[in-house]
């Protein structure tokens, strides 16, 4: 009876996952009677080895395995599987992780500004968001961790880390190739080699990835495919352990991406509130809009490589751990691409040239073993350089497209605005985290941290090109010198910030835990390092979240099933946003006085027998501007448009209130020849509910909700030494938006998303 009770409760709330997201999840079958359970994934979150339903905050891992399985190899493809993890993309460089709403706003691309989002690669911090656009090979585990967590880790993050963890070198040699192929030309590559060198003393590993796919779209205007992919990574590995108790790993990495793209297409057309009509425009220069395709004249490119060494030293102490990671990086970036996206001589060149590189040292110290106080505590150092330069060339059809047909196009017409700037960060913090386990079921924990960050960068900008305004065409200076304004500054920012993170956590028993946390968390002031409309400042002023919540993390029916819920509110004040000026064009920083996300996270994973296993979570998330009353207005308000609109109560862009995400695999024993293998078949859902795209909330932002069904099935031996199988992603061939914009040219811009892809997969492994 009492198990009936539970079954009955287990299907009821599968029922209500599916209702409130309004999407069907995937149905729970009846647990049988079998030794089947969950797989136990082990996290570092808290630096120390631990199973993560052992971890009081809402943490999520994906094991190597599972990330494998479903050919996922970017952080784009991770956070659909992780609906509390945003990643949005219309180029490298313009690449936001967001967790929960938060971190960085849509359409941010500034290089004077921290994300709000860590992302780590062995313990490694990568301070620019492009870094996670390039493949990642060889993992062990993929961790997402909500909220603040600068009590643990060395920079200082508001809104989460992301932590990707590689395979080790191993002393006992084994390596591991695949090879795939599928439409749109793609094939990628990959293997990995791992051994002794010294037997017991020096092990190495190397691993690497090719990937290239042809775009998915045709440009109009030359006949070419645009928005294809093109990816190459490396990475060499060295463990040496002089001592049973001192290991040090060295790791250096390449990564290159050579792409043709990105470009957007011709989405729609709508009619400004000035009456400008784009289609008359084009017309007078022998051109016809064609709405779905991209089309655009000005050559186009995203090309970036990254790369670097980084040595970590463990030393084990009597009841400690010592931690040493020193890290040197790099990343150039090196683009060219249409600003507004049309055939029309409007922009010649537009381009932001990327030199980084950036040094980072954490000494940590953390405790090891069961104690009545578990620790850690580090000191950190965090130094960026960038050099940025800019090219923006304006053409013939740029007045009448930007401004009015009814002025001389000779007001920009060859006009080429250089720029250049420098930037430079340095960041020191102290960090410090101790869990008191006052009884078996009770443990409490605190945490603080003191970051100072001094931030200096300068911009300079030369107009050249362009016939003279003088004369009668003097009154038209004001007009050139606001697309393309001459000059510069020094910016100067030095703050000192302090956090902390406190956490209660209740074990009933040894399957049920419960929690409740706050955490304060600080993000360094910003710096515009580009060219400002009047009344913009140059310098930002720092991000502070207050984020509170509470959860339950359960083992249920001998452990074949995890289900785990946290409820959350997080407040974020002076919110480093990005803000356009929807008639010059510019995008720079501000602050948002408030901004607050609050909601519910809910996730399952489970082994109904020996031959199915399943997962599925789901996130509803209020993200909203909570106070923002001098909002720059859409490019839709009526005439005449104030100086500022009141964005305040508005849906954060590019935040759904729903997200939710699912899959199965089955599999069975088939005999080959006599020998043993597995058919097995597999289907992930991923969906979301509707989003603005835009951050001033435009109506012509908006994305309507979307489902994308990946399927893969296949044959693979007992030990998984060797697996094959086809693949389908995007299985409905669903097509969809990434972005939407409407310029005041009249006409809207839109991203796609990929449409149905198919290929096969060898895989072998030793």
């Amino acid at each position: 009876m009492t198990t009936s009770r539970t079954m009955s409760g287990l299907r009821l709330t599968t029922l209500l996952l599916a209702g409130a997201t309004g999407v069907p999840m995937l149905a729970v079958p009846a647990f049988a009677a079998e030794t089947a359970t969950v797989q136990e994934v082990v996290v570092t979150a808290r630096h120390r080895e631990e199973n993560a339903q052992n971890v009081p905050a809402a943490v999520t891992a994906i094991s190597g395995e599972q990330l494998a399985a479903s050919n996922t190899v970017g952080i784009g493809q991770i956070s659909q599987m992780v609906p509390s993890v945003q990643f949005q993309t219309v180029n490298a460089r313009n690449s936001q992780i967001n967790i929960r709403g938060l971190g960085n706003n849509v359409g941010l691309a500034n290089d004077g500004l921290d994300p709000g989002v860590g992302f780590y690669v062995d313990g490694v911090y990568y301070n620019r968001p492009a870094a996670a656009t390039f493949d990642l090979i060889d993992l062990e585990r993929v961790e997402t961790l909500s909220g603040p967590q600068g009590t643990l880790y060395g920079k200082n993050t508001t809104a989460g880390a992301v932590l990707v963890t590689t395979a080790s070198p191993s002393f006992n040699f084994g390596a591991a190739g695949e090879v795939s192929a599928g439409n749109y030309g793609y094939v990628q590559a990959k293997g990995s080699v791992t051994g002794p060198i010294i037997a017991d003393r020096l092990a190495g590993r190397f691993s690497f990835s090719y990937t290239d796919r042809e775009g998915f779209q045709t440009n109009l205007f030359d006949g070419k495919k645009i928005n294809d992919y093109n990816n190459v990574t490396a990475r060499g590995q060295m463990l040496f352990t002089p001592t049973d108790d001192f290991k040090v790993r060295v790791i250096a990495d390449y990564n290159r991406q050579q792409m043709h793209c990105c470009s957007a297409e011709i989405s729609g057309l709508w009619n400004p509130p000035t009456g400008v009509s784009f289609p008359a425009i084009a017309a007078r220069f022998g051109y016809t809009p064609v709405v779905g395709q991209v089309d655009v004249d000005a050559p186009v490119k995203a090309n970036q490589e990254s790369g670097g060494v980084s040595v970590e030293a463990d030393w084990d102490l009597p009841g400690a751990v010592l931690t040493s990671i020193t890290a040197w990086r790099y990343w150039n970036w090196s683009p060219a691409s249409d600003l507004i996206q049309s055939r029309l001589d409007d922009f010649k060149k537009s381009q932001v040239i990327d030199r980084q590189n950036q040094f980072t040292q954490e000494l940590r110290i953390a405790s090891t073993g069961e104690n009545t106080v578990d620790y850690v505590g580090g000191l950190y150092f965090f130094r960026e350089k960038l050099e940025a330069y800019g090219t923006t060339q304006y053409g013939a059809a740029a007045i009448p497209v930007l401004v009015s047909p009814l002025l001389p196009a000779l007001i920009l017409n060859g006009v080429t605005q250089s720029n250049n700037n420098a930037y430079k960060t340095d960041s020191y913090a102290a960090f410090g985290q101790a869990t008191w386990n006052v009884s078996p079921k009770v443990s409490l924990t605190g945490g603080l941290r003191y970051t100072s960050d001094t931030k200096k960068g300068s911009y300079n900008a030369v107009v050249t090109g362009g016939l003279p305004l003088a004369g009668p065409l003097a009154a038209f200076a004001a007009i050139r010198a606001g697309f393309a304004p001459a000059g510069g500054f020094v910016a100067r920012s030095k703050k000192d910030a302090w956090g902390g993170h406190l956490n209660l956590t209740y074990d009933v028993n040894s399957d049920i835990m419960t929690y409740v946390s706050y955490s304060r968390g600080n993000r360094s002031s910003g710096l515009n390092l580009n060219s400002l409309p009047n009344g913009a400042s140059a310098v930002i002023a720092p991000e502070t979240i207050d984020a509170y919540e509470a959860g339950i993390k359960t083992r249920l029916f001998d452990r074949r099933l995890t289900l785990n819920a946290a409820a959350f509110v997080e407040k974020d004040e002076d919110y480093q946003a990005l803000t356009i000026d929807p008639v010059l064009l510019k995008a720079y920083l501000s602050n948002i006085p408030e901004v607050t996300s609050k909601g519910i996270e809910v996730s399952a994973q489970g082994r109904p027998s020996e031959s199915v296993s399943f997962y599925a979570s789901v996130t509803y998330d209020e993200a909203v501007y909570a106070k923002f009353p001098n909002s720059p207005c859409t490019a839709e308000q009526p005439l005449p448009v104030p100086a500022t609109c009141n964005l305040s109560g508005a849906a954060l862009p590019g935040v759904p209130k729903w997200a939710a995400s699912g899959g199965f695999e089955y599999h069975r024993p088939v005999s080959l020849g006599g020998k043993e293998a597995q058919f097995y078949l597999g289907v992930d859902d991923s969906f979301r509910s509707k989003l603005n795209s835009t951050a001033t909330v435009s109506i012509y932002g908006i994305l309507p909700s979307r489902s994308l069904v990946n399927a893969r099935a296949g044959l693979r031996s007992e030990d998984r030494s060797w697996d094959v199988y086809g693949w389908v992603k995007n299985l409905t061939d669903k097509d969809y938006l990434t972005s939407s914009q409407a310029l005041s040219p009249g006409y809207i811009i839109g991203f796609p998303g990929d449409p149905q892809t198919w290929g096969f997969t060898f895989r072998v492994r030793r």
